[in-house]
């Protein structure tokens, strides 16, 4: 039996409602906005704010990714499957990559406010020479770094690179959906 997209659509709000209704838990935890079937419809609008939302919460580096991604999309009215896949689509291991490259744009945005954990080239370049010698040696080279400002320079990195994704990922779903 085959169904379209919209048929599909209707018959998981209907089952989902009818359990819903029948436990006050399911009630309770799943909000009404949660089941509204314009956040389940393919239309432009709330596919790229579903998708933009999903990779926004993709390259943060907090627990639960796919529930703030659902939150954000309820609240925005953005397609929750596309916000969940797109949350959930990622190269294992890509944080190795990406947080020293978020850390760096936070650096670069504080540094030009000449703020700086006074990490750097030279500071890394030191404490590996300085880790076969021992702890103690590695800690005196890594106790010149300000850990409040390199807090401060991964979270400003973290939010700036994760909205630049999301609206790329916005921009170029409506680019692509109007050149259909």
């Amino acid at each position: 039996m085959k169904f379209s997209y919209n048929q599909l659509v209707t018959k998981v709000d209907s089952y989902l409602r009818t359990r819903r209704s029948k436990s006050r838990v399911w009630n309770a935890l799943l909000p009404e906005k949660l089941f509204n079937p314009s956040l389940w419809l393919w239309e432009p609008q709330g596919v790229a704010m579903g998708a933009a939302w999903g990779v926004f919460w993709a390259l943060a580096p907090v627990p639960m990714q796919t529930i703030f991604a659902v939150l954000s999309s309820v609240a925005t009215r953005g397609n929750v499957p596309i916000s969940v896949v797109s949350c959930w689509i990622s190269v294992p291991g890509y944080q190795v990559i990406l947080w020293p490259l978020q850390w760096w744009v936070g650096a670069a945005l504080l540094s030009s406010l000449s703020l700086s954990s006074g990490v750097d080239m030279n500071l890394i370049r030191n404490a590996a020479e300085a880790a076969p010698q021992g702890l103690n040696a590695m800690l005196s080279v890594l106790g010149q770094i300000n850990l409040w400002l390199l807090g401060a320079e991964l979270l400003l990195g973290c939010i700036i690179t994760s909205a630049a994704a999301g609206a790329l990922v916005y921009s170029l779903i409506r680019i692509l959906w109007k050149a259909r």
